[in-house]
């Protein structure tokens, strides 16, 4: 059944009746409605992207009703310290860090996946047959998960369930040498367990190779060989497995949206195609009330695709969806996409696309750490930082777009 947020309070203090828009009359369930017309938003999932949803429309002045499907029905939490900090403090509150806190954002939770999406035969919007002026679509992109028995990283669930059996296990055997599965590696060789050996299989011949196209092989083979991590590119895990060994799968993922019974456009990625305003497209015009932010969206930006799949959509989308629903004036600026993660005692960024047909020009900054950037023509395409905060906070000046 739905019930209101009582979750811990966070330092997010952006609650209710903030922002320009006037108190309004109350409804029958106590919240006051919209002065604008829009009285009711769903948001489908509660992870960084549909909690910044809710965050904005409130800072923006939404007074109406806010209700939210939560699929794992707990306190929401940020997703990256999973891997990065899979032995140490994984699980970290959204509204502890000032994210957003439903309960003082007044959202009802619905503790459960949402069944449906759809528009029904007069175009108005349903979630789970519950009507709604406007509905989020903010469900992220779940892990593939074609290997039998294997594990894999999503949920703080997940996370718990491999760090416990790690321990015991004579080795860990890793498929896939992306993101998560360098993060894993990193986290379960810097753990100093006496029993585990660590094996990282990849079916390419890259470390990384979706973001990089082998331009940080060298790199990162150097870390994980330090480190005693067994490297196997150009083979994929074989079937079948040691009784004592973990196997995780970590070889991508897939937008979530099983639940959605409405047209719309879609990328190449299987992601929902969306306007700078988040709006879904349908045969390339926006669907009335329909918004989709974080990493189920990529956003058609002219000749330029911003994919999802990364923190600061996630953290930004929300900003422009409030703008879109309530009226109001959209930030100047769109963030690039950009990665961050913490690997063989590293930080390391990447925020940019790298181009497959450019070679990277590499450079010691003068505080430290290591950067590589990606230029055509003089202009930046993107750069990877190591140790070199400095030099990404610049770069991810220089690539954000400015809204047409």
């Amino acid at each position: 059944m739905d019930h209101y947020c009582t979750r811990g309070a966070g330092s997010d203090t952006r609650g209710a009746g903030s922002g320009p828009t006037a108190p309004a009359e109350a409804d029958e369930d106590g919240q006051a409605a919209s002065m604008d017309g829009m009285e009711h938003v769903g948001i489908v999932g509660t992870g960084l992207a549909g909690v910044r949803a809710a965050a904005e429309l409130r800072a923006a002045g939404f007074t109406g009703k806010l209700t939210a499907w939560d699929a794992e029905d707990r306190e929401p939490y940020d997703r990256p310290p999973l891997t990065k900090s899979l032995f140490g403090e994984r699980v970290r509150p959204l509204a502890s860090q000032g994210l957003g806190d439903l309960a003082g954002l007044g959202v009802r939770v619905v503790p459960e996946a949402a069944a449906s999406v759809k528009l029904s035969p007069s175009r108005a919007l349903r979630v789970s047959g519950v009507a709604v002026d406007a509905a989020i679509l903010a469900t992220g992109a779940a892990p593939h998960r074609k290997m039998p028995g294997a594990h894999v990283v999503y949920t703080s669930d997940d996370a718990a369930r491999l760090a416990a059996a790690i321990p015991h296990s004579a080795s860990v055997r890793i498929a896939g040498a992306g993101w998560i599965g360098t993060e894993i590696a990193s986290a379960v060789a810097s753990a100093g367990l006496p029993g585990p050996r660590v094996e990282l299989w990849e079916s390419s011949g890259h470390i990384l190779g979706r973001s990089f196209h082998g331009a940080v092989d060298d790199l990162w083979l150097g870390w994980l060989e330090e480190s005693g991590v067994d490297v196997r590119l150009d083979q994929p895990l074989p079937e079948g497995q040691d009784a004592d060994a973990i196997l995780v799968q970590a070889t991508g993922s897939a937008p979530a949206l099983a639940f959605l019974a409405v047209e719309a456009d879609r990328t190449a990625r299987g992601a929902l195609a969306t306007d700078s305003l988040t709006r879904v497209l349908s045969g390339g015009s926006p669907v009335p009330g329909l918004y989709a932010v974080g990493d189920c969206a990529d956003a058609l930006l002219g000749e330029t695709t911003l994919e999802g799949g990364h923190w600061t959509k996630a953290l930004n989308d929300g900003k422009a969806t409030a703008a879109a629903i309530l009226g109001v004036p959209p930030p100047a600026y769109i963030p690039p996409v950009e990665v961050f993660s913490t690997q063989f005692g590293h930080e390391i960024g990447l925020v940019g696309t790298v181009p497959a047909d450019v070679a990277p020009a590499r450079e010691e900054p003068p505080r430290g750490g290591s950067v590589m950037r990606w230029e055509r023509e003089g202009r930046l395409l993107a750069l990877l930082s190591v140790d070199a905060p400095r030099e990404l906070s610049r770069a991810r000046k220089a690539l954000r777009v400015r809204r047409g």
